[in-house]
């Protein structure tokens, strides 16, 4: 469907359409140059040059990923299709330096956010192109180094996190790259206004007062004044970033919006970002392991999240995650190499550690596999805490066996 536009009201994001020059020629100050706006300045130059209106393209209902969401979920519910990957070995070092790349840009956006300057929003999208990228090829490399890269500030490292499992919750959803790179945007500008909020109530580590904690749930809504401002971010991305604190019940900030009245980016930005949260170690608090956040986000159901979309969020990263150290049934010890929807407690896992925590050779076993041929009765104990036992897990995974 179409709409015409004053060209003041044109933004980045906007598909312009081609009309016929017959039409063109009886509206001359018509712009018709068809193509996506890829920017502010795009539309500055467009208005400099005297156009005033154009014609733009809009999405017809139920083409949204609001208003798909709920069959993606109700298809990822009945099925999970099996899909080609890039061997782990091979993508785990082309996902670091993916890592590596968004961490640099990471602490420049949220350093300009602080100065008040503008934030590159066309660097952006190519650091969160790689990601994408790499989500499609193997997601498990995106979890593994969500919990296995430790970055001096939690910060910049957050908002990666927050990015990469969005990326890769959409990605399993079956996500559209455009969408992909829109929601792994938002998740990497999720705290932005926080950069608004003082750092004596960031970094407190005693328990906020009613005041303090009232200015910290006004950070989403300063992050999304913060990218209104700046003219070239798409309105999804900004109503994700103002959004992604609310909840499935209405009770969330800052505008007490429900499901209903939140958008599909907000949702799975929001899942990412307490369980990245949950499993991160802060000044105040310690780390829990990934399969208990998950527990405590499913007791979070019907109150912070739908219930389904919890559910695939738990399917997606698998019950053990990539990345869990894991105790086997024969004693052992071992690292979840990639994990299985289909079969969630039968992921592949590197073995590592023998019953007495001493290295041993690497051995890589598909779980799966095993119990298909009827080979062994190796199972899943329970998680562990690599950092209870000191061992440092991200070599066994970023190193060929």
């Amino acid at each position: 469907m179409m709409k015409k536009l004053d060209i003041e009201d044109l933004r980045p994001g906007m598909e312009v359409v081609k009309l016929s020059s017959e039409i063109w020629e009886h509206l001359p100050s018509l712009y018709n140059t068809a193509g996506v706006i890829q920017s502010q300045e795009q539309v500055t130059r467009i208005q400099e040059d005297g156009y005033l209106h154009a014609f733009i393209e809009i999405k017809v209902p139920g083409q949204s990923l609001d208003n798909r969401l709920d069959a993606m979920l109700s298809k990822r519910k009945e099925t999970i299709p099996e899909k080609p990957r890039e061997p782990f070995e091979k993508e785990i070092a082309i996902a670091q330096l993916a890592y590596e790349n968004a961490m640099v840009h990471a602490r420049r956006i949220v350093n300009d956010a602080k100065l008040g300057r503008k934030v590159d929003y066309e660097s952006t999208v190519a650091t969160v192109d790689a990601i994408v990228d790499s989500a499609v090829r193997n997601p498990d490399t995106l979890i593994c180094l969500s919990k296995l890269s430790l970055y001096d500030d939690y910060t910049y490292g957050h908002c990666i996190n927050v990015s990469a499992i969005s990326v890769v919750f959409g990605e399993f959803l079956g996500m559209g790259k455009e969408e992909l790179t829109a929601l792994g945007i938002a998740g990497m500008m999720h705290d932005l206004g926080k950069t608004a909020v003082p750092e004596r109530i960031i970094n407190k580590r005693a328990r906020l007062s009613d005041l303090e904690f009232e200015e910290i749930k006004r950070h989403p809504q300063y992050g999304a004044d913060l990218l209104k401002r700046q003219g070239d971010i798409p309105i999804n991305i900004i109503e994700a970033v103002r959004d992604h604190h609310e909840k499935f019940n209405g009770s969330g900030y800052p505008n007490n919006r429900n499901r209903s009245n939140t958008s599909a980016m907000a949702r799975i930005i929001s899942l990412a970002d307490v369980y990245d949260a949950l499993t991160s170690k802060r000044a105040y608090k310690d780390a829990i392991l990934p399969n208990k956040a998950l527990a405590v986000m499913y007791g979070m159901r019907d109150q912070a999240f739908d219930p389904l979309e919890l559910q695939m969020f738990i399917k997606c990263l698998g019950i053990f995650p990539s990345g869990s150290l894991v105790k086997l049934n024969n004693g052992f010890y071992g690292v979840v190499y990639e994990s299985n929807p289909n079969l969630p407690l039968m992921p592949k896992i590197k073995i590592i550690l023998d019953q007495d925590l001493h290295p041993v050779p690497s051995e890589l076993v598909d779980m799966a596999a095993q119990q298909a041929v009827g080979k062994d009765n190796l199972e899943i104990l329970e998680c562990a805490d690599a950092s209870t036992y000191k061992v440092n897990l991200k070599p066994y995974l970023t190193r060929r066996i």
